[in-house]
Parts: structure tokens; C-alpha cells; sequence
């Protein structure tokens, strides 16, 4: 009963947006600074984004899919070019709460880490060092197994945009979560339109420099 109880409250959390799982995102909050994380990408508005951020003069941090990067490496590459973090995100985006109980997990976590690495690497040349699970999942066993191959992990404060909540709804909440500190998540790939995610961080952008925010990498914020 207890483990069925944490589970749902697990599930709960993850479908209104919340993720404090013991990663960096729940870390010592910084004053000043905050993350935007996009997911997923490089996708169809990654460019529309990234001129969006120029614009506002924001930094932001991308966790990249290795498959998505090797449809798209010129944005990828554009995407560090432009002085932004690009991150880890796996390769194919799989069902970790599945695969996280069976035996050969590690070896899993391994191949599709080290594939989308090769991937990221191949179209921007560098490295990453910053992983995110696939939808927020983490674990002892991940910490451990990400550490031996030179990442940190990371999740996120608040995010919503992959639920059905109204946009209008939608766009307050993640108002509410600009704070110093704080790790936002939003997608730029995946998914049939991700329009939503420019209007949504055009109104984080316009909430942050009300409270003289800064948007930062997050390596700049984890420091």
C-alpha cells in the first residue's frame, strides 16, 4: 500500500509539473539568477527560439535527444554557436520507470547516454556533462552510473507545458515559478506544435525583467 502511495504521489507531481526528485534542480538557490531548460529539441522552433532568446539577450540550457540531433545537426550546432548549454536528454527518449527494474538497466543507461553524447559531440564538438532523464526519472542507480561517465544530473522546478492545462492557465503558473533559483522546463521538440513554448517564454522573459531576473545557462546557475 505504502509503495502504491508513492507512486501515485510521484505520478501526481510529474502531471502538474513539479519535480523535486533530489537532483540539481533542488539545489541552493542562487539570488538573481534562473534557468530556462527546452527538451527534446532541436525541433521545429528551435530557430524561432533561439531568436527569440538573442532578442532578449536570455540564455538558455537544451537537452537534446541524440536521434533528434542527428535529423538536425546544423541547428544543434547553431544552438552552442549561439552561446547557449546543450545538454544531455538520452537518446530516444525511453520508458525509464519501465526499464529502471530490469537487470540490464546500466547497460541500457549506457548505450543510449553514450549515443546521444556521440551524437551532440559530432554536430557541436563539444561534450556535454549535464544529463536529464526522460521524463524527470531519476534514481540512486542514475546519479552513480551518470557520475562514471563524467555527468551531472538535473531536473527541474516547475513545467507543465506537455499537460492540458489553458495556455492562459499555463502561462501564469510558470509566471508564479520565475524566481531566483529556479529551473523551468519547456519543450522545443517533440510533439505535433511547440508555438506555445515562444509564448510562453516571452512571458517568462517579460516576468523576469519585471523582477530583475537574469536567465542563465545552467551550468552558470549550478556554480
Amino acid at each position: 500500500m505504502l509503495k502504491r502511495t508513492v507512486l501515485f504521489t510521484l505520478a501526481v507531481m510529474l502531471a502538474a509539473g513539479y519535480c523535486r526528485a533530489g537532483d540539481a534542480a533542488s539545489a541552493a538557490k542562487p539570488r538573481g539568477q534562473f534557468a530556462l531548460t527546452y527538451d527534446d529539441g532541436p525541433g521545429f522552433i528551435t530557430g524561432d527560439l533561439l531568436a527569440l532568446l538573442e532578442r532578449r539577450k536570455a540564455k538558455a540550457t537544451f537537452f537534446m535527444l541524440g536521434e533528434a540531433v542527428r535529423a538536425n545537426p546544423a541547428m544543434a550546432k547553431k544552438v552552442r554557436e549561439a552561446g547557449h548549454l546543450v545538454a544531455n536528454h538520452t537518446d530516444t527518449h525511453k520508458n525509464w520507470f519501465k526499464i529502471g527494474k530490469a537487470a540490464d538497466r546500466e547497460k541500457v543507461f549506457a548505450a543510449e547516454v553514450g549515443r546521444a553524447e556521440e551524437a551532440i559531440v559530432k554536430a557541436t564538438g563539444e561534450k556535454p556533462a549535464i544529463l536529464r532523464m526522460p521524463n524527470g526519472y531519476t534514481a540512486p542507480w542514475v546519479r552513480e552510473a551518470a557520475k562514471r561517465m563524467g555527468y551531472r544530473t538535473a531536473n527541474w522546478d516547475y513545467g507543465s507545458d506537455w499537460t492540458k492545462l489553458p495556455e492562459e492557465k499555463m502561462i501564469a503558473e510558470y509566471l508564479k515559478a520565475v524566481r531566483a533559483g529556479n529551473v523551468l522546463l519547456m519543450h522545443d521538440g517533440g510533439g505535433k506544435s511547440r508555438q506555445k513554448t515562444l509564448r510562453i517564454t516571452a512571458a517568462v522573459l517579460d516576468e523576469a525583467q519585471r523582477l530583475g531576473l537574469e536567465p542563465v545557462r545552467l551550468d552558470v546557475l549550478l556554480k
